[in-house]
C-alpha cells in the first residue's frame, strides 16, 4: 500500500511543474496570435494593392477615353472644398456610382450650371455618361458625413444627400471603427495627379533645397500636398479624440512638418547636395492608403508605387 501511494506521488505534476506548463501554453498562445495578427496585416494590404491595381486600370481607360487623368486639385465654393479623394471616386464611379457625368467640370455641385442636370435621372445626363471603370470589391464608397459627421470645409458633410449632390470617397480596406457607417469602415485613399506644367519638385526657383515648405512652395510642384488637405485635417477616424489628427503625422515628433513627410514619401531620388529630387510616378497619379493603423504618413501606408 505504501509503494502504490508513493508511485502516485510521484507520477503526478507538481505545483512548479503545472505552472510550468501553463507559462509554456501562454507563451505559444501570444505567438501564435502575434503571427496572426501579421498574417491578418499582410492580407489586407494585398487586397488593398488589388484594389490599387483595378483602379490603376481603371484611371488608364479613363486617360485614354478624356484625354488625361482626373483633376486632383482641391476646389471650393460655398457649400464647401472637393478633394482628390473625391475626383477619384467621382471619376471612377460616377458621385452616384452609375458612371462619370463629363460636364461636371470637377467643381462642387453647386457651381455648376446647371447642377440639376448632373446626377440625376435626367436624360441628358444618364446618356452622357461612361459605366464605372472599376469595380470595388474590397472597401466602401462612402460620403464624409458618413464617415466623420458634419465637417466644415468640406462638401457633402450634411445629412447624406443623394444624386448630383453626392460627393463621396472610395475607403481602403483596414477598418477602423465600429461605430461609423454602420460598420467597420477604412480611411479614405487619396488621389494625387502630376502636374506636368509644373517639373519642379522640392526645390525653389533657386533650385535650393525646400525643407518643410508651405502652401505656396508645393503649389508650384508636381505633386501638391494641398489636393487632400481637408481631408488630411480632419480627425483620427480611429479615435477621433486623439491628440494627433488623421493627416501625414508622426505621433512621436508632433512638430514635424506634415507636408514634409508627404514629400519624403514619395521622392524616389534624392541628392540635396545638387538641389534635385524626382517623385515616384512623376508624370502620372499617386494613391495612398493610410494602412493599418489608419495614419497617412507612418511606414505601413500602402502605395502605388514601390
Amino acid at each position: 500500500m505504501q509503494d502504490r501511494r508513493k508511485q502516485m506521488r510521484t507520477s503526478g505534476f507538481t505545483l512548479i511543474e503545472l505552472l510550468v506548463v501553463v507559462a509554456i501554453i501562454a507563451m505559444l498562445v501570444a505567438i501564435f496570435s502575434v503571427g496572426s495578427k501579421k498574417i491578418r496585416i499582410i492580407s489586407f494590404g494585398l487586397q488593398q494593392k488589388s484594389v490599387f491595381h483595378a483602379m490603376t486600370v481603371g484611371l488608364e481607360l479613363f486617360s485614354g477615353d478624356f484625354d488625361g487623368y482626373p483633376d486632383s486639385r482641391t476646389r471650393a465654393s460655398s457649400g464647401g472644398s472637393i478633394t482628390g479623394a473625391q475626383h477619384l471616386t467621382e471619376a471612377l464611379l460616377g458621385r452616384d456610382e452609375r458612371g462619370f457625368d463629363r460636364l461636371t467640370r470637377w467643381t462642387p455641385p453647386d457651381d455648376n450650371t446647371p447642377s440639376s442636370d448632373l446626377y440625376s435621372n435626367d436624360p441628358a445626363s444618364l446618356a452622357r455618361r461612361r459605366a464605372p471603370y472599376c469595380e470595388i470589391k474590397y472597401g466602401q464608397v462612402l460620403t464624409i458625413h458618413d464617415l466623420w459627421g458634419p465637417q466644415a470645409g468640406i462638401y457633402d458633410s450634411g445629412p447624406t444627400p443623394v444624386g448630383f449632390q453626392r460627393s463621396p470617397v472610395i475607403t481602403d480596406v483596414f477598418a477602423q471603427n465600429d461605430a461609423v457607417a454602420g460598420g467597420r469602415v477604412g480611411m479614405p485613399i487619396l488621389y494625387f495627379k502630376a502636374d506636368a506644367s509644373k517639373p519642379r519638385f522640392r526645390v525653389d526657383a533657386a533650385r535650393q533645397t525646400v525643407d518643410n515648405p508651405d502652401l505656396t512652395q508645393y503649389g508650384d510642384w508636381v505633386y501638391n500636398f494641398d489636393d487632400n488637405l481637408p481631408i488630411l485635417n480632419l480627425p483620427w477616424l480611429r479615435d477621433p479624440g486623439a491628440v494627433w489628427d488623421g493627416h501625414f503625422s508622426d505621433p512621436d515628433n508632433a512638430g514635424r512638418n506634415p507636408a514634409q513627410m508627404f514629400y519624403e514619401q514619395i521622392t524616389q531620388q534624392a541628392n540635396p547636395d545638387q538641389g534635385f529630387y524626382r517623385p515616384y510616378n512623376g508624370a502620372t497619379f499617386i494613391l495612398i492608403s493610410a494602412g493599418w493603423d489608419g495614419i497617412f504618413g507612418t511606414k505601413d501606408d500602402i502605395v502605388n508605387f514601390d
